[in-house]
């Protein structure tokens, strides 16, 4: 009997611990939906899976790893959220909501109605909830081709066609229509942020020579000015995060002249500015921000996307779809902890689709918070030879599609000083100087008895076969490479890239 005294005043406690308290709150981050209506379950995967005159196939209502978001998975993940936490503070809608196809099968109308129709579901979903959205680099027609001048009529179209006027006040609205950015009050004391790095990105050839894209970086600068006069905190947003790709060694995502504007903004109001959250990478990863000496003193949180579609760059692969639940200080906008949740495409069969938790940010990383502090001492951490916590990291960083990925000295070089260094200085020097880069797999010693002389004819023989399988290997990656270029579809000219053909997210 004792015992079961005992055994329930532990859970109690344990449930009263894990109680919100007032001055916690819950935000739902859900990004990059990428929302295909030309998907089909009969449709070719190599073609992202539209329907095609060359067979039928047999692709899930859900998605499949080579293709974009069908309707039914855009259902499902905003299902999921209303299930999982019905009544949260706010949404944070990070933009990309159209597919990875050609320009020429798309124009601005057809753009405006993609995001339109994601607009309206998350209204009718969450009717007494603030939604504040921003817009994807695939957002524009064409795409990335976000003009540098303010007051483009893309961005009323967007408002209006797209219905970002049913997510944004008349005032939020006004100030969308000069560049796509804009600030808002959540509650007293506390600044929603929504930029559009889009007009920062590498890829747009727009802005590159424009010295503020749209005059947002005076308005960022002047609008976070004003918040630390009256004593506000910021949470900021946006699509495009700064900083390099942690699955591709060397890409930056922005210009790097505007990267080093961007980052000495946030370090300028790193007292007032209290959360950074992104999309775009379609990975689960999180970055530091550093003052000039070194010390940590911001987090910014990548979130992985809606869409499960296998990335056109090497190497980077595919994820399992996921929506992200934040709990956060609602005085001053902290991050807490979040839970990432998923839908495991794999082990989908016919049926209702089961988003389940992937992890818990603060258990699974066994961290006592999430502060610049703790998340660096964890990106350290992964360092160690065979760290547990790298590996949790890996798996996670594709949401589990990819299980006990293969990851070499230098893979795991690239991701950390990814996550670590902001700036390309900085990430290179990390890369130098990174102790994985150094670390050697240990040698057997030496046999210490004599060996037999080889004749010269075992090496002749020797030679003569290792020839053989040279060319041999040859022959077989050229036949590789043909058939890839074969069967991968969409090599259009708005998707050539200095890093190969493709769209990147």
């Amino acid at each position: 009997m004792n015992t079961q005294r005992v055994f329930f005043l532990v859970w109690i406690i344990n449930v009263c611990s894990s109680q919100p308290t007032g001055n916690t709150g819950f935000f739902w981050q859900v990004t990059d939906f990428h929302y295909d209506a030309n998907y089909s379950t009969k449709g070719n995967p190599w073609k992202m899976c539209h329907d095609s005159s060359e067979g039928s196939y047999s692709n899930s209502i859900y998605g499949n790893y080579q293709c974009d978001s069908p309707w039914r998975l855009i259902l499902s993940a905003t299902a999921a959220m209303k299930r999982l936490h019905p009544d949260p503070d706010f949404i944070l809608w990070t933009g990309d909501s159209v597919p990875h196809v050609p320009d020429s099968t798309l124009d601005l109308q057809k753009n405006a109605q993609n995001i339109g129709n994601i607009s309206l579901l998350l209204r009718s979903v969450f009717p007494n909830t603030s939604i504040y959205p921003v817009l994807g680099n695939h957002d524009e027609y064409p795409a990335d081709a976000y003009p540098p001048a303010p007051g483009s009529d893309y961005y009323t179209t967007i408002l209006h066609q797209a219905h970002f006027d049913k997510l944004l006040t008349n005032d939020t609205a006004a100030q969308f229509q000069t560049g796509g950015y804009y600030s808002t009050l959540s509650r007293p004391g506390l600044r929603v942020m929504g930029l559009n790095t889009n007009l920062l990105y590498s890829q747009n050839k727009l802005t590159g020579k424009s010295a503020d894209p749209a005059q947002q970086f005076q308005w960022m600068t002047a609008t976070l000015s004003d918040a630390r006069k009256n004593n506000e905190k910021v949470i900021l947003l946006s699509h495009v995060p700064p900083g390099l790709f942690e699955k591709y060694s060397g890409l930056m995502w922005f210009y790097n002249e505007f990267n080093t504007q961007y980052v000495r903004i946030l370090q300028n109001f790193s007292d007032v500015i209290t959360s950074q959250i992104y999309g775009h990478e379609h990975t689960d990863s999180y970055r530091i921000l550093k003052d000039p000496k070194g010390a940590p003193i911001g987090v910014l949180f990548l979130a992985p996307a809606v869409t499960p579609w296998n990335s056109s760059l090497a190497g980077v692969g595919a994820n399992n779809p996921s929506i992200r639940l934040y709990t956060y200080n609602r005085m001053d906008g902290t991050v807490l902890n979040y839970q990432q949740y998923y839908l495991n495409l794999a082990s989908l069969i016919k049926g209702t689709a089961n988003w389940t938790l992937e992890y818990d940010a603060k258990k699974d990383y066994n961290v006592g918070d999430l502060s610049p502090k703790s998340m660096l001492n964890l990106a350290l951490s992964f360092n160690s030879d065979n760290s547990v916590m790298f590996s949790k990291y890996l798996t996670y960083n594709s949401v589990s599609q990819a299980v006990n990925p293969a990851c070499d000295l230098d893979c795991k070089m690239v991701h950390i000083c990814s996550i670590t260094e902001l700036e390309r200085m900085n990430f290179d020097l990390c890369k130098t100087v990174n102790p994985t880069k150094t670390t050697k797999m240990p040698h057997p010693s030496p046999p210490t008895h004599h060996r037999r002389p080889v004749s010269k004819t075992y090496i002749y023989i020797i030679v003569g076969l290792a020839a053989v399988v040279f060319i041999l290997f040859i022959v077989v990656g050229i036949i590789c490479i043909r058939r890839r270029r074969h069967f991968i579809p969409y090599r259009f000219s708005r998707f050539s890239n200095s890093l190969g053909r493709g769209p990147i997210n």
